[in-house]
C-alpha cells in the first residue's frame, strides 16, 4: 500500500466533483465483435469470476480519450458483490450502493504488460459498472456472462465463454455522465497506479443473475476440524469505502463521438 495515496473505493458524489461539459469522449475499440474465435474464459479464482479474452495484445479491446492520456488495453474483466443486493458495489453515488459492480481491467499499452504498469503512477485505468438488481426479467445480454456461473462453482474451475459475452456493454451510454479521479486498486497490494471511470447509469439485471454469482465458491480454509478440499460460498468480495476525498471530475457532457482508430 502506497502511504498518503488516494485509497479506491469512495463515495462519489455530482455537487462535490467539478463538473466538464465539452469532455473529449472516452473511446471503446474492439469491445463490440465476435472477435476472440472462442479463446474467452470465465475463470472462478476463490475470490470471484474473471473473464479473459487470451487474445495477442494488438487484438486486445482498448479504450482511449476521456481522462486518459494514451491507449490502454483491456487486461481482463471481474466482478464484486455483497451477501444481498442491497450492497455489494465498491464505489457509492450519492451514498447509495448496489447490488453489484463490474471492472473493466486496462494496463497503459506503453509498459507493454500489466505487470509493469501496474506499479506506475499512470500504469491502469479501471472502467466501473454499478449494477442494480430489480424484478424476475433477466437482462438477456447478461445471461451470456450469469448462465455460464453454474459451471464454475468451484475454486479454480474455468469455463469457455460465449463470443458475444461483452453485447451487454453495447447498451450503455458510454460517451457521458461518468466520474474519474486517480486512486488505487481494491484488492492488495493495492498500487496507486489507476485512473478510475465510473459510470454513473447502472446496469440493470435480475435478482436471479446476481444470486448466481453468490453461488461461486471458495476454499474455506485450513480450519482442523475441515478437509483440504472443504469450499464457502463466496458471499461478500467487496472493499467498503474508505476514507478519501480525491479530486473528482464529472463528464456530463462529451463531444460528438470520434471513430478513430485507436
Amino acid at each position: 500500500m502506497v502511504p498518503n495515496a488516494v485509497q479506491s473505493p469512495v463515495c462519489l458524489s455530482k455537487s462535490l466533483s467539478r463538473m466538464v461539459d465539452d469532455a473529449i469522449p472516452l473511446r471503446f475499440a474492439r469491445y463490440f465483435d465476435d472477435y476472440h474465435g472462442g479463446k474467452a474464459k470465465l475463470t472462478n479464482d476463490g475470490q470471484t469470476a474473471v473473464l479473459t479474452l487470451g487474445l495477442q495484445p494488438a487484438l486486445q479491446p482498448c479504450i482511449a480519450g476521456g481522462p486518459l492520456d494514451g491507449v490502454y488495453l483491456f487486461e481482463q474483466l471481474h466482478f464484486h458483490w455483497g451477501p444481498n443486493d442491497s450492497h455489494g458495489s465498491e464505489h457509492l453515488i450519492e451514498g447509495v450502493a448496489h447490488a453489484m459492480e463490474i471492472h473493466l481491467v486496462h494496463y497503459n499499452a506503453k509498459y507493454g504488460s500489466f505487470r509493469k504498469a501496474m506499479e506506475r503512477s499512470d500504469g491502469l485505468a479501471v472502467v466501473a459498472f454499478l449494477v442494480h438488481a430489480r424484478g424476475t426479467v433477466d437482462c438477456e445480454d447478461f445471461l451470456r456472462i450469469t448462465r455460464e456461473l453454474q459451471h464454475i462453482v468451484l475454486p479454480g474451475s474455468t469455463r469457455h465463454a460465449p463470443a458475444d459475452c461483452m453485447r451487454w456493454l453495447a447498451a450503455q451510454d458510454l460517451d457521458r455522465h461518468y466520474f474519474s479521479y486517480r486512486g488505487t486498486l481494491t484488492t492488495a497490494p493495492f498500487f496507486a497506479s489507476v485512473t478510475w471511470i465510473v459510470y454513473a447509469a447502472p446496469v440493470y439485471v435480475s435478482h436471479n443473475q446476481t444470486a448466481a454469482f453468490r453461488m461461486l465458491r471458495t476454499f474455506a480454509g485450513h480450519c482442523a476440524t475441515e478437509p483440504a478440499s472443504a469450499t464457502r460460498r463466496i458471499e461478500s468480495n467487496f472493499r467498503p469505502v474508505q476514507p478519501s476525498e480525491p479530486a473528482v471530475t464529472f463528464a456530463r457532457n462529451t463531444r460528438r463521438r470520434m471513430q478513430a482508430k485507436l
